[in-house]
This record gives C-alpha cells, structure tokens and sequence, in this order.
C-alpha cells in the first residue's frame, strides 16, 4: 500500500516542529522552502541504507530541495538540515539564497554601498521594484527547475544594484 501524503503530513504534525510550512499546508508546500509544488516524498533514511517505505521514514520536499537533502542513516541529519535551513516567509528561501550567493560571488552585502549615500531611501525602494520586474523579465528558468537558480538571482541584483548606482552617481566597489 501507497502511502499518501496525507498520512505523512498527519504523522509528522504529531512528532515533528520547525520546518517552514504550517502543517495545514504542509500537504501542498515543501517543508524547507516553502514554496507551493508538486512534493516528493523523500526518504530521511533511504532504502540502500535501511529506511522503508513508512509514514515515520518520508517528508515532504520540492524537487529541488529534494536533491539538496542530505542522504545519511541517521535521521537527525535531515531534522537539523530542514530545521536550520528553513524559513518562516514563504515563498522567499530561494531569494534569500540569491542574495547568499551575491556576497559568494561579488564579496560584499547587496546594495550595502546605498546606506551611506545620501538617497530618499523610499523612493529607492520603488525604484528597486521597477528595475527588478525588467530584470527578471530577462532571466530563464533552467529547464526542468521551476525556478531561478540563486546564481541567477545574484546576477538580477547585481544589475539592478548597477543601474541604481549609476542613477545616483554612486561608485560600486
């Protein structure tokens, strides 16, 4: 018999916290990024290793958190990964890592150089939001993922970190 993910969800809403998703929703948004998608079940012990097929040996991830997963016979792994790697805003995990990757490949926080600068900082909110719709108008999805990659998202805010600056008169590092 099949397990559903329903009987996951009821199970782990029993013996489990801290994952990113209620578990009212947990049926319908991956338990780490939180993002809404068609959920695998995963194994926290895989089978090669001594896990079943069991309520008590599945969780519920997106594809690409499923590959990100560690793969380990201790199921405490997984708890601690999904627990210290989560977030508690949907929708956000995957930009969040954007902006991670922007400091991996430029050294430096995005958008850091505006704090000093003498901006109305509101009006460069807005100014944020209109460059970002025309960014990520220029961006594609690789296929297959559903989504932008974090490299990808860095180079957005790298762009609209440039054209901001360039604005203002402001000089990147």
């Amino acid at each position: 018999m099949s397990v559903s993910n329903r009987q996951i969800v009821d199970h782990w809403a029993q013996h489990a916290s801290g994952v990113a998703v209620d578990w009212d929703q947990a049926h319908e948004r991956c338990w780490r990024c939180g993002y809404r998608a068609e959920l695998e079940k995963c194994p926290i012990v895989p089978e090669s290793l001594g896990g079943t097929d069991t309520v008590d040996n599945l969780v519920l991830l997106c594809g690409r958190c499923g590959r990100e997963a560690p793969v380990h016979q201790d199921p405490g792994y997984l708890w601690r990964w999904l627990r210290a790697t989560s977030v508690s805003s949907h929708d956000t995990y995957w930009t969040l890592r954007g902006w991670e990757e922007f400091e991996v490949i430029f050294g430096r926080k995005p958008l850091e150089c505006f704090k000093e600068a003498e901006v109305d900082h509101r009006s460069l909110n807005a100014e944020c939001r209109a460059l970002a719709a025309d960014e990520f108008a220029k961006t594609v999805i690789h296929f297959g993922e559903g989504r932008l990659n974090p490299s990808t998202i860095a180079c957005v805010i790298a762009e609209i970190e440039k054209k901001l600056a360039d604005r203002h008169g402001i000089t990147l590092p």
